[in-house]
């Protein structure tokens, strides 16, 4: 792998974008939001790695990856006009098909095997859970990734810049009410199914549940810095419910930021 691996490929990165861009407001808005997100996960992703004091190849492939974890995000809006994988493609294998049709890996002087784990964890960063099969360079690199794209989208929930909060789904009902089984979830530790989700209070009770898929200790740290759960309740109906649910969350994450350096 080439030494500026990452400053070639962000250049890459930088011109594919280029080509979504259009006079269409819409596809401009969600096309500057994806360019953005991306951006900003990649130092996310690079300084998880850092915390974790990986090798110099180590920590240049974990921002590689965070940088083309999304890829597959642009055309997809472009042909779709929706970011809902179940109304559209996984662009998770969207991007994967991106990056095998560019060869832009090999481009960048990537092995085969560091390909290999790059696009595992640009595939595995959407899952709801990481396969038990996963080699130990691939479960490392994804993991830095799905927390990387967390920590961002959290921020992108709460945020009050409009020009960088995340858009209201036009597929859900936009209500307070939320479904029993999904509290349940949240109070035994679980992440929530999709299948749950049936109005917006679902889906921030959903995304909600992404803490208890938080790998890092650093991560966790971040998110009780930022404040973002309580955030997240304050946009949630001030019921019973949601207090427990807010006492049980706050209890996990303050087990798992002890003894943060």
């Amino acid at each position: 792998m080439q030494n500026n691996a990452l400053l070639f490929l962000k250049d890459w990165f930088h011109q594919y974008v280029q080509g979504f861009y259009s006079t269409d407001e819409q596809l401009h808005f969600h096309v500057r939001l994806k360019e953005e997100h991306t951006l900003r996960v990649l130092q996310h992703a690079g300084a998880i790695a850092k915390w974790l004091t990986l090798a110099p190849e180590q920590l240049q492939l974990a921002e590689i990856a965070a940088l083309l974890h999304d890829i597959g995000r642009f055309s997809q809006y472009q042909t779709y006009r929706t970011f809902n994988d179940a109304l559209s493609v996984n662009h998770a294998q969207l991007g994967l098909t991106v990056l095998d049709q560019s060869d832009i890996l090999t481009g960048a002087g990537l092995s085969v095997h560091q390909q290999n784990i790059v696009k595992k964890a640009v595939l595995y960063h959407n899952r709801r859970c990481l396969p038990t099969d996963v080699g130990d360079d691939c479960c490392l690199l994804s993991k830095i990734t799905r927390d990387a794209d967390k920590l961002d989208i959290f921020s992108m929930l709460v945020t009050d810049d409009e020009d960088n909060r995340i858009p209201q789904s036009p597929e859900l009902k936009h209500a307070p009410h939320y479904s029993l089984n999904i509290i349940e979830d949240l109070l035994q530790g679980r992440l929530v199914k999709p299948a749950d989700i049936k109005t917006s209070a679902d889906l921030m009770l959903f995304r909600l549940s992404w803490i208890y898929d938080i790998y890092f200790t650093y991560s966790f740290y971040y998110i009780q810095e930022q404040q973002y759960v309580e955030k997240l309740i304050g946009m949630l109906p001030a019921t019973d419910d949601i207090q427990r649910v807010h006492q049980y969350i706050k209890q996990y994450i303050e087990e798992n930021v002890l003894g943060f350096k």
